[in-house]
């Protein structure tokens, strides 16, 4: 009995088969697949890791993520068996960090906005899609060079004295959309985001999206994982040419609570 043949074969050319035509492997079309997935969407965070990174608590995580019995999420996850999370739901949640414990703007105004925003934009995403800038306990959305929009009160317009450094963390390319971040490596630095360091940088196309030294791609866990091993702050400095405040600080973002 001849043993089974593979369809994912390169079939001999007959007169029944276009020449430009040929089975490709399960490798080939995987690859296939994920060069259509967009980085920037692909689940790819653990909400505990999210929360670590973000300083965030997971109760607040789960609230954002998944919602309550009459409320919706705040934000579009992916995958919900297991929770995963993209970079974008990663910014949103970090866009509402900063509005809600940075700004003291109560969660039921941050709920407005939202909403608001969602139906002003098409995108799933338009706390990670579109510019943001604060004024007093206003949300306000900030395109380009047009004045300021007042979100949750009939889009009254305001004018863009301030685009709030905890908002300039999120790197965005020209249409506005997030494109990188820069996590607070501890949670006392959200309270003076104007001058905290920005040694870490989390960019989906280096390194799988993990957290990493900026400019290279040293990941945190990395770095940490040579630390339990037994590797000094001075040696790990001295290996990768960084100084030694840099790598406390990718620890000290890896350790948080």
């Amino acid at each position: 009995m001849p043993a089974p043949r593979s369809i994912f074969v390169t079939p001999l050319p007959c007169r029944t088969h276009r020449r430009d035509f040929r089975y490709t492997s399960a490798a080939h079309q995987r690859a296939v697949r994920r060069r259509n997935i967009n980085p920037w969407e692909l689940p790819n965070y653990t909400i505990e890791e999210a929360g670590r990174w973000l300083h965030v608590p997971l109760s607040t995580m789960y609230y954002w993520v998944i919602g309550e019995a009459n409320l919706a999420p705040l934000t579009t996850v992916y995958s919900r068996r297991p929770i995963l999370l993209s970079f974008k739901n990663l910014v949103e949640c970090f866009v509402l960090e900063g509005l809600r414990n940075t700004h003291g703007i109560s969660l039921q105004a941050i709920r407005r906005s939202v909403e608001d925003l969602r139906l002003r934009n098409e995108s799933k995403y338009p706390l990670a899609d579109c510019q943001l800038c604060t004024l007093g306990d206003t949300v306000y959305m900030a395109n380009n060079d047009e004045p300021l929009i007042k979100l949750a009160s009939h889009g009254q317009q305001g004018f863009k004295e301030i685009l709030n450094p905890f908002l300039k963390r999120v790197e965005r390319n020209t249409e506005g959309m997030a494109k990188i971040l820069f996590p607070f490596t501890s949670k006392q630095h959200m309270r003076t985001p104007t001058t905290a360091p920005r040694p870490v940088v989390i960019d989906p196309n280096v390194s799988f999206g993990m957290p990493v030294l900026v400019n290279s791609r040293i990941s945190t866990a990395f770095l940490l994982s040579r630390k339990k091993g037994g590797a000094s702050v001075p040696q790990l400095a001295a290996d990768y040419g960084r100084s030694e405040a840099e790598i406390e600080e990718a620890l000290e973002l890896e350790e948080a609570a």
